[in-house]
């Protein structure tokens, strides 16, 4: 009996393995499903700058009703269409663009968002539309706004973690102004500690997210994947404490913290995602357009900038990827170590806003959930020069590259971004007309580089402290 129980256990098992669905249910053998459960997907989301006053006849609508309401106040308005290349998000761009992530990746690992939620020049246009400036209700909406927007994405992707950082823009106090510690870290703690999917790391960044802006989340397929998600506003050249304690040290503190976290990680064996707003380098753009005697303009304060790349180069073999946003365009930086050569990189994502010219675009990452490494990403965005765009119909966001195919590189890395950096100067394999492309988001009405202007964007990519930029642009010449 027992012999026959066992010969017709193994019958019934091989009849299920071979029946129709068990192979797709299951996987068609181990080693495929074992190499299938390693590949993950991981959108990246910059600058989505939501403007929430794009149409003035709804304003009063706005303020007065909850921000669940919203979307049906915004589908009353009776302008048409996405934008354009000079205004930041309205709601349909926002809606098209989460319904296109969703096409595109349905089901992510995660979503990072390398900040700026809110429009520009939110606080003067609430003033001169609203016909208020009476500093409670000026909040009331900003906070509203952010939980619209945390709103919108936590419905398209109600299972998916989102981990968002702070963008320059995203403050209560003005831009560049980030309170530490004040009221509108407090609020948008709350409003996005839920996207985050996890009692463990919603702990995490509750116990230092309302303090600085900052905060360290573990990976949802790796215990050994961490990412830590900066505010970068505090390091900037621009910053000011303006609505709290002049005394107050938050870039030092938080610059503290990073190298605290860093430290964990490579006792814990960890890979580390590092996700911030504003880049690590040279505002090649404000720099030449200072006149070309001008000393280069940092994006951060030199001394963060100096730190940050210390801690990026003492720790290369830990940190895997770091992603910015902040310029609305797409490209990178290489971050070059002291016995020369590149170690690490930051990618930057461009804009959901079209504001600086760029069209709308968003990303999708495939990485390793084993190592963290990552492995190629695709580019999709949304022509706002087509008729389509125009027009109040759903559109479909188009593929704009494949960054394995477009540069022929077998994956993505710090080792393939070198490669394509040292080809730029010589137009190699077209490079440096397809990064020239890319850069603006294929927005081929509006030229990104005038004449060798390219010369100093390609400095500040592979150079990014001044007196190597300086030296950069000085024997480019």
């Amino acid at each position: 009996m027992r012999n026959s129980s066992l010969r017709v256990s193994v019958l019934i098992g091989w009849l299920l393995f071979l029946a129709p669905g068990f192979s797709r249910a299951h996987g068609e053998s181990p080693r495929s499903a074992h190499r299938t459960s390693q590949a993950g997907q991981v959108v990246s989301i910059s600058d989505i700058h939501f403007n929430p006053f794009y149409d003035p006849a709804l304003i009063p609508l706005l303020i007065r009703a909850d921000y669940h309401k919203w979307p049906a106040i915004f589908s009353r308005s009776l302008i048409p269409g996405y934008g354009s290349h000079s205004a930041d998000t309205n709601y349909r761009l926002l809606k098209s663009a989460l319904d296109n992530i969703h096409l595109r990746a349905a089901r992510p690992d995660f979503i990072i968002i390398s900040g700026d939620f809110l429009a520009h020049d939110f606080q003067e246009s609430y003033a001169k539309l609203a016909g208020s400036s009476d500093p409670k209700a000026v909040d009331s909406f900003i906070d509203k706004t952010i939980a619209f927007v945390s709103l919108m994405i936590a419905r398209r992707f109600p299972n998916t973690p989102v981990y968002p950082a702070l963008g320059n823009n995203d403050s209560d106090c003005g831009d560049y102004q980030i309170e530490p510690g004040g009221a509108f870290l407090r609020a948008t703690a709350q409003r996005w500690s839920g996207l985050l999917h996890s009692k463990s790391n919603s702990r995490l960044f509750r116990r230092t997210f309302p303090a600085g802006g900052a905060y360290t989340v573990i990976a949802p397929r790796n215990q050994r994947h961490r990412l830590i998600v900066l505010n970068t506003t505090f390091f900037s050249s621009q910053y000011k404490n303006t609505c709290g304690d002049a005394q107050a040290e938050p870039g030092n503190d938080e610059m503290k913290w990073l190298g605290t976290e860093l430290r964990k990680a490579v006792a814990a064996r960890q890979r580390v995602w590092l996700v911030f707003h504003i880049p690590v380098g040279i505002d090649v753009f404000a720099t030449i357009h200072k006149g070309p005697a001008a000393a280069p303009e940092l994006f951060w304060q030199p001394a963060f900038n100096q730190q940050f790349i210390y801690l990026l180069t003492q720790n290369s073999n830990t940190i895997a990827a770091s992603f910015a946003g902040h310029i609305h365009m797409d490209s990178f930086e290489l971050i070059q170590s002291t016995s020369g050569g590149p170690t690490s990189f930051v990618h930057i994502t461009p804009a959901i806003s079209p504001l600086f010219g760029n069209n709308p675009a968003f990303e999708v990452f495939t990485y390793s959930r084993k190592t963290a490494e990552l492995r190629n990403y695709t580019a999709y965005y949304l022509d706002l020069s087509s008729p389509a765009a125009q027009k109040n119909g759903p559109i479909k966001w188009q593929t704009e590259y494949s960054f394995a195919q477009a540069f022929a590189q077998p994956a993505f890395s710090t080792k393939a971004l070198q490669a394509i950096y040292t080809r730029m100067p010589a137009n190699q394999d077209s490079v440096l007309t397809k990064y020239q492309t890319y850069y603006k988001v294929s927005n081929l009405a509006s030229p990104p580089f005038a004449g060798n202007n390219w010369r100093p964007f390609w400095c500040g990519i592979g150079n990014t402290t001044a007196p190597e930029y300086q030296n950069c642009v000085a024997n480019a010449k």
